[in-house]
């Protein structure tokens, strides 16, 4: 079985709304277990079987890590874990 798609996100930078839009279009498009789990400060990160798929850190630099900037859209992210998600 594979292993779910994992959202860290940060709680305190609001980022959780944005973590269940994502989950909820990942589960519906690609019928993928999610799961969101809370990280620390400025976090918005998605792994699937270890292997990153988005972080915001790095696409965002440090001002991606003090919340500023454009989040990934669903779309964004399903079309990231669409060659992921044929096993």
């Amino acid at each position: 079985m594979p292993s779910p798609v994992v959202i860290h996100f940060c709680r305190t930078c609001g980022f959780d709304k944005s973590a269940e839009r994502i989950a909820e279009a990942v589960r519906r498009e690609l019928s993928l277990t999610v799961e969101c789990r809370p990280g620390f400060w400025g976090c918005f990160r998605i792994e699937r079987d270890g292997q990153e798929i988005f972080n915001r850190w790095k696409t965002r630099g440090w001002l991606g890590r003090l919340g500023c900037g454009r989040m990934p859209t669903p779309e964004e992210i399903v079309e990231l874990l669409r060659p992921h998600s044929v096993f």
